[in-house]
């Protein structure tokens, strides 16, 4: 497979450092020691009577960690765990594994040249059929309680996002996807699809046990997973509406694949299904401290909500965000946001006779 084959319209501009002393798993071995020293100073510095609780870093909360520290630190244990599956939660759950049995049945090796294109609903469908028959993962448990409850709007719902997710990523990476390229599901046993690398857990030496697991979750592998490093993780999202940058995705998710494979992987794929983009980030090392820095950061601010602060809302961040964020009506960096001159017309100067 070409490695320009997931360029896109903004490619990064970092080169990928092909020369490094250890190669993939030498500069993940690094990688590893560094973060896990650096957590082991915050817990380390942890107040005697603070109970932080489990840690799960992904993502989404580097992202909110990121976006509004005050914000992120009151939302508390509730806001910090995973809400429990929504339909807007599986949809992408859901259409990659009825993307990947759709691919069992039709790419097979005497019509390999020529697959069948996916209808998106009929795929969707077909898998939730099955699920509910034989549950073989959480998502699929969830599809089926859902039945029976007769929840059939949340049925409706769920099978419309996972239309989306599958029209999407298929639109955007073309038909038959590229070569080399594996989907990632929960649901293990298909010859197109494969599972999901446990997240990785730092052994701290701390008489504190603080359990912390950073956490990726690609939907698609693009080469062989080896230690030569030549594969890439791919992220399909169905919109460009996030608060950070794509290169922050890209960052976080380059550190988190590399510290749970135990591998640097040659490059982050980011597609964007209602924009049609396919950007390429070589996983250069700046690309993998700025991806530290987010992944402890949320450490950091766990560990900081478990203690009593004396400056609670000094690092908030204001933003249009505050209009829901639950803290609205008692973080002054947000209440003064909300009620500045021209905030409901988008800053520009107001009218007036």
């Amino acid at each position: 497979m070409s490695p320009h084959v997931f360029e896109g319209k903004r490619p990064h501009t970092g080169d990928f450092p092909s020369k490094t002393a250890g190669g993939a798993v030498g500069r993940a071995d690094l990688l590893r020691r560094g973060v896990t020293e650096r957590l082991e100073e915050l817990v380390g510095g942890l107040a005697a009577d603070a109970d932080p609780g489990d840690v799960y870093v992904g993502w989404v909360a580097a992202a909110d960690a990121a976006g509004c520290p005050a914000r992120f630190r009151a939302s508390g244990v509730d806001g910090w765990g995973f809400p429990g599956w929504s339909p807007a939660l599986a949809a992408g759950a859901v259409g990659r594994v009825a993307l990947a049995r759709h691919l069992d049945r039709h790419v097979t090796a005497v019509a390999a040249s020529n697959p069948a294109l996916p209808h998106p609903l009929a795929a969707v469908k077909t898998w939730m059929k099955e699920a509910r028959e034989t549950p073989t993962s959480p998502v699929a448990e969830w599809v089926t309680q859902l039945t029976r409850q007769g929840d059939r709007a949340a049925l409706a719902v769920t099978a419309s996002l996972a239309t989306r997710w599958i029209a999407g990523f298929v639109r955007v990476l073309g038909w038959p996807l590229p070569e080399g390229l594996v989907l990632v599901v929960d649901d293990p046993g298909s010859p197109s699809a494969r599972r999901g690398t446990p997240a990785f857990r730092p052994r701290l030496s701390s008489t504190r046990r603080v359990a912390i697991a950073v956490a990726s979750k690609p939907d698609a592998m693009v080469g062989t997973v080896a230690p030569s490093g030549r594969f890439d993780v791919l992220f399909h999202r169905a919109n460009s509406s996030d608060d950070l940058t794509l290169a922050e995705r890209a960052a976080f998710e380059a550190t988190a694949a590399s510290l749970a494979i135990g591998i640097v992987p040659r490059a982050v794929v980011l597609t964007v299904a209602d924009t049609g983009e396919r950007l390429r980030f070589p996983v250069a090392d700046d690309l993998l401290e700025r991806g530290a820095d987010l992944a402890v950061d949320v450490v950091r601010q766990r560990l900081r909500a478990s203690e009593v602060a004396g400056d609670e809302y000094g690092d908030a961040v204001p933003s249009s965000a505050c209009r829901y964020c639950s803290e609205r009506e008692t973080c002054p960096p947000g209440v003064a946001w909300l009620i500045r001159p021209g905030r409901r017309h988008n800053g520009l100067p107001v009218l007036t006779s």
